[in-house]
């Protein structure tokens, strides 16, 4: 049986925004340490991260981690593994996010994507919130519709991006992969300036991530001004050399590919159709991948020191376990019958001994 979970060790290992994103709440919008969230009954939680608590406003309210898990009744009394529970599960979609998400070969016509709309679905939302994004960054760029699913019957929400020359035409993505609606292209954001700096990403995810990170340290009015070109695919990739051969009043060209295989052979073929002027940007996510893998959100190191002292403990119990379970010798003293007999003489008496 494990162990119970105290309020007291749950607040020292768990952060209380991992509360909210484990029960599904939705992430509206980050300004530095403030994260907002959206509650159902309409209300605002703010989370401090800095500080590693929250509130929520009208009627008042406050508190730790451990006081949110009882606020949703996710705690068992003084009991909070079932918290524990649900936050772990997240903390495992963390560790197994891709750096780069997948093309599904699977396109759909245009008509296929219906209900199309500024993205307000909660699955939706929990799905952006849990990767890292919040929904003020996902309606800026991006529509919500149903697409039919890949396998089986039914249809899905998805988040889309258009891409291409014709406005039918999309990037869509529904948590585990990317699929196309229509024709494939580059995806462009931004107006075309003059003395402009055109910042080139692989995937509609990785942009979206740094202007998340933007957005969240009041910088965004910087790259709003800047030209902004997603690839998604080789079509778009060809379409993206194209583009930047025939507009050279640039006066940068800076790239954001994944530090894959991949990546690299993108910025190159970007890089030659600027005449080697491209500059590669891969160092700001050196050792993360990608500009998501930054930004992405962490499983944090209170909980991988606790799970790992978890582990040692249980190991511990195991090999007592075994020790006190191993059967003892059974020794005796009684000759068997096919035993050799040795007769011994008693120095006393002088009878023999057997």
């Amino acid at each position: 049986m494990n162990k119970p979970i105290s309020a007291m060790e749950f607040d020292s290992i768990i952060p209380a925004d991992d509360v909210c994103m484990s029960i599904g709440l939705v992430c509206q919008s980050q300004r530095r340490a403030l994260r907002h969230y959206l509650l159902p009954d309409g209300g605002e939680l703010t989370v401090n991260t800095a500080r590693n608590e929250w509130a929520i406003k009208n009627p008042d309210s406050f508190g730790t981690a451990s006081d949110l898990a009882r606020k949703f009744d996710i705690a068992d009394g003084d009991d909070f593994s079932k918290a524990m529970q649900m936050v772990e599960k997240l903390y495992s979609e963390r560790e197994n996010l891709p750096l780069q998400f997948p093309y599904s070969p699977i396109s759909r016509p245009a008509w296929d994507f219906t209900e199309t709309c500024h993205p307000k679905d909660t699955a939706i939302g929990s799905m952006i919130t849990r990767i890292g994004l919040s929904m003020n960054t996902v309606r800026l760029f991006s529509l919500e519709g149903s697409l039919p699913k890949a396998r089986g019957k039914g249809s899905e929400r998805v988040i889309a991006f258009r891409c291409g020359e014709d406005a039918d035409n999309f990037i869509t993505f529904n948590g585990k992969s990317f699929r196309q609606i229509g024709e494939s292209g580059m995806t462009v954001f931004g107006e075309r300036r003059k003395d402009q700096v055109c910042m080139v990403y692989e995937n509609p995810l990785d942009f979206m991530a740094l202007m998340e990170s933007v957005e969240r340290n009041g910088v965004y009015p910087v790259l709003a001004r800047r030209y902004h070109i997603i690839l998604n695919g080789r079509k778009g990739i060809r379409e993206a050399c194209e583009y930047l051969k025939a507009n050279p009043d640039f006066l940068e060209v800076r790239c954001f590919m994944p530090a894959t295989e991949a990546g690299a052979r993108l910025f190159t073929a970007i890089n030659d159709a600027v005449k080697g002027t491209a500059i590669n940007r891969s160092d700001l996510y050196r050792g993360y991948g990608s500009l998501l893998g930054k930004y992405a959100l962490k499983v944090p190191e209170s909980y991988r020191k606790w799970r790992e002292a978890q582990r040692a403990q249980s190991i511990k119990a195991d090999e007592r376990i075994v020790r006190q379970s191993e059967p003892k010798p059974n020794v005796s003293n009684r000759p068997m019958l096919s035993e050799k007999k040795s007769a011994i003489i008693n120095r006393k008496d002088g009878g023999l001994k057997l």
